[in-house]
């Protein structure tokens, strides 16, 4: 099918987001715990070297957006980088795409929830940290249920503060790392006798947990659907605010690593919480709680609306149930309620189980999401190739396009391949391969019945469907 014939099919979100709430989407997404915690544990595995296996996490990623702001910014559409899989790619792909995102986001919200816990109770140990945390679900569900414009409203607040907060953490690592004061004395540095100590299959872990640290920037293309801009503006937009996300990422792992390389900060504990004990802060442990609240609130608001549109899309290709596919002036409010009510689900599931389910909803998650990289790539290597773009001049920027999607696709499929000999994520392929199995399987189960639906003779009276009504 034809990307114009799927715009058209996905068409009636309102457009009443800016271009700087748009922007916000990606560090909800993005600047997560990991983030704020100070990422103490790509630090542990691979050492100073974690910083540059964060960089080229990094350049991935970007090289990823590069291409997605050209698409989204052509044909903006909320199914995104699962429509333009439809149609690059096929309409198996595009299924796969959509559910297996729609699916990765439902098990991260409701197993993610749980890291408000210790801050429950911590603050009020008398109450049900449970009932704490599905109302938290609760208020995010109600929040996106009232429209795009409440949700970019929440989640330029949240993602504002946690912005802020990280910055100033920033710098005062920088400031505690680089000051003379206590800093242990130093031998002068052997940089031969360094490379030849590093750790490689730590920096490779290393550089596996930035990619999927990352994983969640491609959310920009989903919200370019209901942003008001210009196409050049939404492109430029998207890009600003990757080169934004990234650089922030960057700076706080760098800043972690500097604390720690000075002494100051132990590896063991959660470096920005030290720090806000070392800069002699008020109440830091309550800061730091307050900090996490935020974040945890702020990814969890913009996985709901990104997992929301997805199902919505999935709606209207007749892939889930129609109603999930109609919307009103502030939004499909009956896609929120049901990715809401799963993600509950999962919540209520996860916490009466043992860490069994724990392990599957990550390792699922973890497989689904990569998946969704590298048909992304796959994506862009077609489009690069000059299949879907024009063929007056340009031809070098093709090339080299198609070039770094095919390096970048290769890539994700060695990262996915490699999680088999890193003990945290053994179980992510054995888990997730059968669960991308059985996603080809529905599919397949899927189109035959609705081939067979449409081939029965319609009653007397009644009325072809059509689509979804607004």
């Amino acid at each position: 099918m034809s990307i114009s014939s799927i715009i058209l099919r996905e068409a009636g979100l309102p457009a009443v987001l800016s271009g700087g709430q748009m922007s916000m989407v990606a560090f909800g997404t993005v600047i997560s715990y990991g983030l704020v915690s100070g990422s103490a544990f790509p630090l542990f595995a691979a050492g100073l070297a974690a910083v540059p296996a964060y960089l080229a996490g990094a350049l991935v990623a970007l090289a990823l957006m590069a291409c997605l702001s050209l698409l989204a910014a052509r044909y903006p559409t909320p199914g995104a980088f699962g429509s333009y899989a439809e149609s690059h790619l096929g309409p198996a792909a595009g299924f796969m795409v959509r559910a297996a995102y729609f699916i990765s986001f439902v098990l991260i919200i409701g197993t993610e929830v749980s890291l408000l816990a210790p801050v429950v109770r911590a603050w009020a140990p008398q109450i049900n940290a449970g009932l704490m945390l599905a109302t938290a679900l609760a208020g995010i569900a109600a929040v996106n249920v009232l429209g795009a414009r409440s949700f970019a409203r929440c989640e330029v607040a949240l993602s504002a503060a946690k912005i802020l907060a990280l910055v100033a953490l920033v710098g005062l690592a920088f400031h505690y790392a680089v000051s003379g004061a206590q800093m242990p004395a130093r031998a002068p540095v052997d940089l031969s006798l360094v490379i030849q100590n590093v750790p490689f299959s730590g920096v490779w872990q290393a550089f596996l947990l930035a990619v999927l640290g990352f994983v969640g920037i491609e959310s920009l293309a989903i919200v370019a659907a209901e942003t008001k801009a210009t196409a050049q503006a939404l492109r430029r937009g998207m890009r600003l605010a990757s080169l934004a996300v990234v650089g922030l990422a960057l700076a706080a792992v760098t800043a972690s690593a500097a604390l720690v390389h000075s002494g100051k900060v132990s590896l063991f504990q959660p470096p920005f919480a030290t720090l806000l004990e070392l800069a002699g802060m008020p109440w830091p442990n309550t800061l730091f709680r307050v900090l996490v609240v935020v974040t945890v609130l702020s990814v969890l608001n913009s996985q709901m609306y990104c997992a929301s549109r997805m199902l919505f899309s999935l709606a209207r290709a007749g892939q889930a149930p129609g109603v999930l596919g109609r919307s009103s002036a502030s939004g499909p409010a009956r896609a929120v309620i049901a990715t809401a009510g799963l993600s509950l689900t999962v919540f209520l599931v996860n916490a009466w189980s043992a860490d069994g389910f724990h392990t599957i909803a990550t390792a699922v998650a973890t497989t689904g999401l990569l998946g969704v990289w590298f048909a992304i790539f796959l994506t862009c290597l077609r489009y690069w190739r000059g299949r879907y773009v024009p063929a007056a001049d340009g031809s070098k920027p093709r090339r080299l396009g198609a070039l770094t999607a095919g390096c970048c696709a290769v890539l994700i499929a060695a990262i996915a391949m490699s999680t088999m000999a890193v003990d945290a994520f053994s179980s992510t392929l054995r888990i997730g391969l059968p669960f991308l199995l059985l996603l080809w399987l529905g599919y397949v189960v899927l189109t035959r019945a609705l081939q067979w639906k449409r081939s029965q003779p319609s009653a007397p009276g009644s009325q072809t469907a059509c689509a979804p009504v607004n």
